[in-house]
């Protein structure tokens, strides 16, 4: 009997052994169906969450519009504001810049000198920024500030000189207190050949200078010909 025993435990022992592996996959079986489980439950909350913030979302514009509608009165009011001051700021017609055109009578001239300046019929007074010297060589400054300076010279021949060439010279100079010479701002030179009788315009020449109140503008002449600037 006891050998018996000792077969039948040993065939026990073989049956546990033989029916092990389907519990292994009983339990492996059961831990995947968890799995799955808790991610359907994941999924699930997931999609509710999503479908509680939209439709919060599309319960709370109302409120958002009240609240918009508040506010633009507010932003108006200011726009308003800031555009009644910008009309009244742009109500006026910008200025014009002051100006000044100074021109000469068309004179035979020769040699060296100041060129005489007048006022055109048309000449607009600006006598707060600048004037003419009552000797008619010099544009005096009345204000301070940054001006734009021009130079254009128009000549012709005449009938007894329109053979040869002529040096035409002409500077813009300033006479300024802090300066014991004057500042040459301007020159214009050409070689003209005066054989035609029909006026003739040199290149136009200009620049911009910081000038001080009280400065003097000259130009300096340098020519043998009938010319017009």
């Amino acid at each position: 009997m006891a050998i018996e025993h000792g077969r039948a435990g040993s065939e026990d022992c073989t049956v546990l052994m033989e029916s092990n592996p389907g519990g292994l996959r009983r339990r492996e079986y059961r831990s995947l169906q968890k799995q799955m489980c808790c991610l359907q439950f994941m999924t699930v909350s997931f999609c509710l969450a999503c479908c509680l913030l939209t439709l919060m979302y599309h319960a709370n514009p109302s409120g958002c519009k009240d609240n918009e509608m508040l506010k633009p009165p507010m932003i108006a009011m200011q726009k308003q504001t800031l555009g009644s001051n910008s009309s009244e700021e742009t109500s006026h017609e910008p200025k014009p810049t002051p100006f000044i055109r100074v021109t000469t009578r068309a004179i035979y001239v020769s040699g060296e000198g100041y060129v005489t300046w007048r006022l055109p019929g048309d000449h607009v007074n600006h006598i707060e920024f600048f004037s003419l010297d009552s000797d008619g060589e010099s544009l005096i400054v009345h204000r301070g500030g940054t001006y734009k300076v021009s130079l254009q010279i128009l000549y012709r021949g005449v009938q007894e000189q329109r053979s040869g060439q002529t040096l035409l010279s002409h500077e813009i100079r300033r006479y300024t207190a802090g300066y014991p010479i004057p500042l040459t701002m301007l020159v214009y030179k050409e070689t003209i050949n005066f054989m035609s009788h029909m006026w003739r315009k040199t290149l136009f020449s200009e620049g911009v200078y910081s000038l001080e109140a009280g400065d003097r503008l000259k130009e300096k002449k340098f020519c043998y010909k009938c010319l017009k600037s």
